[in-house]
C-alpha cells in the first residue's frame, strides 16, 4: 500500500491499472483485426485467381499459403472466444456470490492473467503469415514460368 497523506491508497488505483488494461485490450483487439483482415485477404486473393499475379504459381504453394493464413486466422479466432468465455466468468464471479466461489470463477480469474497466452498465440499468428508471405514472394520471383 502507497501511504498519501492519510489516505491507503493501492499500488494499482496509483499506477492507473484500468486505463492500461483499457489501452492494451485496445492496442490487443487492434492487432487480432490486423492478423483476421490479412489472413482473409490473402485466402480470397490465392481461392478466387482474380489476381493475375498469382495464377500462375503452382498448387502446392497455393495450398500451403492458404492453409498458413487460415490457421493463423483459426489460432486468432480460438484466442478470442478464449478470452471471451474467460472474461465472461471473471465478470460473473465478480456479479454473482454464488457464482464467484466456483472453481470455474477461481480458475478463469488464474488464466485471465496469463499473458503468455495472448503472446504465444500472436507469435504462432506472426510466424505463419511470415512463412506464407515469404513463400510468396520466393514463388514469384524463381518458380514463375
Amino acid at each position: 500500500m502507497i501511504k498519501e497523506g492519510n489516505k491507503k491508497k493501492s499500488r494499482k488505483e496509483s499506477l492507473g491499472t484500468k486505463d492500461y488494461f483499457e489501452q492494451y485490450w485496445r492496442y490487443c483487439s487492434a492487432l487480432r483485426n490486423w492478423f483476421v483482415i490479412y489472413g482473409i485477404g490473402g485466402c480470397i486473393l490465392f481461392i478466387t485467381d482474380k489476381a493475375k499475379i498469382f495464377q500462375d504459381i503452382p498448387f502446392i504453394f497455393k495450398s500451403l499459403v492458404i492453409l498458413l493464413l487460415f490457421g493463423g486466422v483459426a489460432v486468432q479466432i480460438i484466442l478470442a472466444f478464449i478470452n471471451k468465455c474467460i472474461h465472461w466468468c471473471v465478470y460473473w464471479g465478480d456479479e454473482s456470490e454464488s457464482f464467484g466461489k466456483s472453481w470455474l470463477y477461481r480458475m478463469a480469474k488464474r488464466v485471465s492473467s496469463w499473458f503468455w497466452i495472448d503472446v504465444a498465440i500472436d507469435l504462432i499468428t506472426f510466424a505463419a503469415f511470415v512463412y506464407a508471405t515469404l513463400l510468396v514472394i520466393i514463388t514469384l520471383l524463381f518458380c514463375r514460368s
